[in-house]
């Protein structure tokens, strides 16, 4: 019982770490065309797509 909710918790912590990661990236986007990192961060605002989307790398075409 105590492996499972050990489980249960590390998954919670990387879903909710995925789902921080992208609202800090999608407030570091420049919001200039194009707008393709904008728009898959903005739509990972809904926890089920954010806590994927903010573990990936979006490149729209602007060098930092």
């Amino acid at each position: 019982m105590g492996k499972l909710l050990l489980f249960q918790l590390v998954i919670l912590l990387l879903i909710g770490t995925g789902w921080v990661k992208n609202l800090i990236k999608l407030s570091e986007c420049d919001f200039e065309s194009p707008y393709k990192a904008e728009v898959i961060r903005t739509v990972g605002i809904l926890p089920p797509v954010g806590m994927i989307v903010g573990w990936i790398d979006i490149e729209d075409g602007v060098k930092k």
